[in-house]
């Protein structure tokens, strides 16, 4: 497993290392993803906490996520021992056989606070409630690091198209009383998603390996990649159909939808995409003239951006949004730098 440190960058240039300091307590790191579960996913909703199982066990958080399966979620303090997978296992074994109606009733009673079940997943995923829950399940642990004997089992488990994955989440204090985390995947979730087995019941659902490959066949491939890996530490990823939304966390918590990329080319040639110009603003100060600066001239101004799924009352009468086409590396990067710029500076305000 990879270790992580940290560095902050002085005014003058220096270098300050960034100290690594243990987590208190296994539940303050619980109680962070039971508040903020994007730490590890974006598109999770917790909708349950420390669940008892039939087998005696107890589930630190339960999630599903935008598909509609369950995750679950184990949290181990300090080095995990091999038997944390054996545990995590053995809840997915659970979990496996819930039914709709059990799950419902799990996140009823958790999310009872909320505007409700399918309500809150509306929000939260900015998809509609899926039509079957827990065709598919994986299990995820989580720890400040893990011992090689657990890494060796879940990488093997893995590559048995088990799904299970581990994410160390590190704490960092600066001198200046600042508090940081880190989260690193011991397999990145794009490839763990790739070699996981669906349910014979479902039929597969694309993930970024399919929509790349899709991407390459109809000839904007390069295209697609360079969007892609450029946006990455800056805009969450998720696809759908034949297509990726392209998702930026809000201040107030929770993602919404600020670009679609299809994989498949665009009429007039190039690489689609459709741009949400009011969440821009709103999210990030950049005004729809200011966006139409970093696009091609052939983009055009478009009101398709209001039948969004997740618009406020507001962004269904008013938003605007630009739609067009990118025909070059340059264009792109055109794009997405100062849109980078935009959000990390956003971040710091």
């Amino acid at each position: 497993m990879q270790e992580v440190r940290l560095w902050e960058v002085t005014p003058d240039e220096k270098l300050n290392p960034i100290l690594n300091s243990e987590i208190s307590l296994e539940e303050r790191l619980e109680d962070w993803l039971a508040s903020d579960i994007s730490i590890l996913d974006p598109n999770l909703l917790v909708i349950g906490r420390q669940v008892r199982t039939a087998f005696g066990g107890v589930i630190d958080l339960l999630c599903l996520d935008y598909n509609g399966d369950i995750v679950v979620v184990e949290l181990k303090k300090g080095k995990t021992p091999r038997e944390v997978a054996a545990q995590a296992l053995d809840y997915a074994s659970w979990v496996s056989s819930l039914s709709a109606g059990a799950i419902t009733n799990i996140a009823e009673e958790y999310l009872s606070n909320s505007g409700g079940f399918k309500s809150e997943f509306e929000q939260r995923i900015e998809r509609e409630f899926p039509e079957e829950l827990n065709v598919n399940h994986r299990s995820l642990i989580v720890a400040e690091s893990i011992d090689a004997s657990t890494e060796r089992i879940v990488r093997y488990l893995s590559d048995m198209n088990v799904p299970i994955n581990v994410a160390t989440v590190q704490y960092f204090k600066d001198e200046g009383g600042r508090t940081i985390l880190a989260r690193v995947y011991l397999i990145d979730p794009e490839e763990a998603e790739g070699r996981a087995q669906p349910s014979p019941r479902r039929v597969k659902r694309s993930t970024l390996k399919d929509l790349q490959e899709m991407a390459h066949e109809n000839g904007v491939g390069a295209l697609f990649d360079r969007v892609r890996n450029s946006v990455k530490g800056s805009l969450s990823a998720e696809p759908y159909d034949n297509r990726v939304w392209y998702k930026l966390r809000r201040k107030r918590g929770g993602f919404q939808t600020v670009l679609i990329v299809p994989a498949i080319p665009h009429e007039k040639g190039g690489l689609g995409l459709g741009v949400h110009a009011t969440r821009l603003n709103e999210h990030c100060g950049v005004g729809l003239d200011r966006l139409k600066t970093w696009l091609p001239a052939t983009s055009e101004e478009t009101d398709e951006v209001r039948g969004w799924h997740g618009s406020s009352e507001y962004e269904k009468r008013c938003a605007v949004g630009l739609t067009g086409y990118l025909q070059s590396q340059e264009e792109i990067d055109n794009f997405v730098a100062p849109l980078r710029k935009a959000i990390a500076q956003s971040r710091t305000t």
